[in-house]
Order: C-alpha cells, then structure tokens, then sequence
C-alpha cells in the first residue's frame, strides 16, 4: 500500500509540472542525503609534505617520527636526513646547531648520529605528536619531552635496542637508529591538520615575490653562516655550510622549500659539560619570517598562539605564505643574526 502511495504522489507532481511549467520541463531528480565522503575522496595529503597521493599510502597507518640528529663537524655526514619529510635546525650551545628531523614518507635504515634533546624540543613536537627519538638529556627537560601528551618517549634510555654504535665513528657522536626498528611495535596515526598552507600541485611555485635564489643565515657571529642555493633543474634548494655542499651519506641535502624564522633565543638555566650555556628559543608569539621556495623569497611573519598549534606563516597583507609540495627546512634563527637573500 505505502508503495502504491508513493507512486500516487509522483504521478501527480509529474502531471503538474507538464500543465502549469513552461515547455522545457527539467527532470526531478531524487537527492540522497546521507551520502557520506569517503577519505581520501580528494586524495591523501601527507600533512608533512602537502604531496596528495590518488591511493592510500602506507604512512597513513603510522605515527610521524621525530628524531634528533647532531650537526657539528664530528657528526658530519649524517644519515637518513636526506630522507625526512621536515626538518627543524635550532641552535644549541657552543654555537653548534642540531636537527629535529621528521619522518613519515620514508622509512631509513640508517639515521643519525642521534643526539640528546633541548628545552625547545617539545614546542616542535607538541603540533605534530608521535615518536620522539633522542638519546637522553637534562633530567627535567626528558620530563618536559615526556609531558607533550600527543608524544611517545622512544629514546635510547626507554627503546635501547632500537640503537646501535657505529665503531667507524668516535663517541659520542656514533650513536645510529633506523625507523624501522623505532616504528616497530607502535601504533597511531599522523596528524590530520597540514602543518603549513600548501600549493596545489598544479600550481607555479615561481610566481610573485622577491629573487630568492640565493640565501644565508647565521646562528652565532662569527661562524659560517648556512647557504642555500636554488637549483632549477631540481627545483630545490641546496644546502651548503658556508661555502662546503652539506652531504649527508647520501648526497648533498636539498629541500623543495626554506623557512627562515626569526626567533627569541635568551640564556638557559643550565650549562653542557664543556661550561657552555645552553639557549632557550621561544617558538610562541610572532616575528619576522622569510619562504624560499621556487627561486622566489616571500617576507613576511610567523605567528603561533600556543604550543599545541602550527605555526603560521603570513605576508604584510596577512595572507597565508604557501609552500611548494615537498621537503621542508625551518631555520630558527636567533634574533639579531643576519639574515640576506638574493
């Protein structure tokens, strides 16, 4: 009887469509309201690259990882590097700099040499979550690492057998690890917000702002500053410590973008073994900003308003500062350090 009913009332909106509607009458067309939009409807956007992906990738079942990676002369060339979707350099004591270096795309059998964490650490970690791989610290900044609640602690002092001594190398700079073994065992998933406002693939990465082929930056006076050079072909920018190609085991490092991020870097409350003082960099607040991607350089602004959020990257208009789909390098540079672009 219902089915009867049903026809009933169709048959009669269709009679009067053809009697009361002009000649060209359009087709009814019966709309479902619980279609629900499968992910990966529009693609899998790795929120570390911005790269979308037409099928499910299998980094889409793992946490992203963090590891921490030395980079004074003794620890260099580094391993795995080369092969992390995001990296962050920041200055430590002694006028030394480390990486915190992210991975989700690929998955290295070779990373380090791993080095020991810093009061900043959990500021870079805490939007992004997953594993952290380090190897020790001071008492209360493991504590402060251990407090980020989206972070797992699987540092050499809690996963030890997940790292290995290189005796090719000198201590302490021959500690290794590989993402494999740091993955094993551990469930989560990457974070669902993009870490920055990414181009379309399709788009043009050279147009708008400045020249911005060449680059440097400095994290102490007096030191060699980092050099970035842009290489067509490529379309990346390669990295050089002063006027030396900076290789890691596999080739010289190169990234699809560059952010220059100028920070507040004050003294530390505690000092390494060698009696140098150790730095604390402030990543909340805003300050000036510069994106190299394409050859081209964009001023403009970081801005973040707490730990838990991404920073924000935006031009003198306020809008977004896009990247080009790819590795990204974040340099944070002390306040006060010189800065050029050309």
């Amino acid at each position: 009887m219902l089915q009867i009913r049903r026809w009933a009332v169709l048959c009669s909106l269709a009679l009067c469509a053809t009697a009361c509607g002009p000649a060209h009458v359009e087709a009814l067309r019966v709309q479902r309201t619980n279609v629900k939009v499968l992910p990966g409807a529009n693609g899998f956007q790795n929120p570390l690259t911005g790269v979308v992906y037409d099928t499910p990738q299998p980094w889409l079942s793992r946490p992203v990882l963090g590891v921490k990676i030395g980079n004074s002369s003794p620890e260099r060339p580094q391993a795995g590097i080369d092969r992390a979707d995001l990296v962050y350099e920041e200055l430590t004591e002694g006028g030394e700099t480390r990486f915190l270096a992210f991975f989700l795309t690929n998955s290295p059998d070779r990373i380090g040499p791993i080095r020991s964490c810093r009061t900043v650490d959990p500021q870079v970690l805490a939007p992004i979550g997953g594993l952290f791989g380090y190897s020790g610290g001071v008492a209360f900044v493991v504590s402060a690492v251990r407090a980020v609640p989206n972070v797992k602690d699987v540092g050499a002092d809690v996963n030890g057998d997940a790292y290995v001594r290189d005796p090719g190398r000198n201590m302490p700079y021959n500690l290794y690890t590989s993402a494999t073994r740091l993955w094993r065992g551990q469930t989560g998933t990457p974070p669902v917000q993009p870490q920055f406002d990414f181009l379309g693939g399709a788009d043009d990465i050279t147009v708008g702002g400045a020249p911005g082929s060449s680059a440097n930056a400095s994290f102490e006076s007096g030191d060699p500053p980092v050099h970035y050079g842009y290489d067509p072909g490529t379309r990346a920018y390669l990295r050089f410590n002063g006027t030396r190609p900076h290789t890691s085991e596999a080739g010289q490092l190169a990234f699809r973008n560059v952010i220059i991020e100028v920070v507040n870097v004050t003294s530390g409350s505690y000092t390494d073994r060698a009696g140098n003082i150790t730095h604390e960099i402030n990543l909340v607040g805003s300050g000036r900003a510069i994106v190299l991607r394409g050859g081209k350089a964009f001023e403009g602004t970081w801005s973040r308003s707490s730990r838990s959020e991404p920073t924000k990257y935006a031009d003198a208009s306020g809008q977004p500062l896009r990247l080009a789909p790819g590795r990204t390098i974040v340099e944070l540079v002390p306040s006060g350090q010189a800065v050029s672009f050309s």
